[in-house]
C-alpha cells in the first residue's frame, strides 16, 4: 500500500492558513470599517484593503511556513533515530550468538 508520506500535514497546513487569512481580515476589516477607513469588504481597490489582505497573507504564510519546518525538523529526528535503532540492531545481533 503505497500512502503518499505528509499529505496531512500539507491539508491541515492549508486549512490553518485560510482559517488565519480568514480571521485576520476579519478583525482588520472591521477595525478598519470602524474607523470609516474602508466600507464594505477589503478589496484591492483601496490602499486600506490592499494592506489588510497584505497582512492577513503573510500571517498565514508565516504560520503555514513554521508549520512546515516544524514537521521536517520532526520527521528528520524520527528518521535519525530510526537509523540508529537500526545500526544497533544490526552491530549487535550478532554479537549475542557469538558467546
Amino acid at each position: 500500500m503505497s500512502r503518499r508520506p505528509g499529505i496531512m500535514g500539507w491539508i491541515s497546513r492549508r486549512i490553518a492558513g485560510f482559517v488565519t487569512f480568514a480571521i485576520v481580515t476579519a478583525v482588520l476589516g472591521a477595525y478598519a470599517a470602524t474607523r470609516g477607513l474602508i466600507s464594505g469588504e477589503p478589496t484591492l481597490s483601496t490602499a486600506t484593503g490592499a494592506f489588510i489582505l497584505g497582512v492577513a497573507f503573510l500571517l498565514s504564510l508565516a504560520i503555514t511556513s513554521n508549520m512546515k519546518h516544524k514537521d521536517q525538523t520532526r520527521k528528520a529526528w524520527e528518521d535519525y533515530q530510526r537509523a540508529w535503532q537500526e545500526y544497533y540492531a544490526r552491530i549487535y545481533a550478532g554479537y549475542g550468538r557469538q558467546r
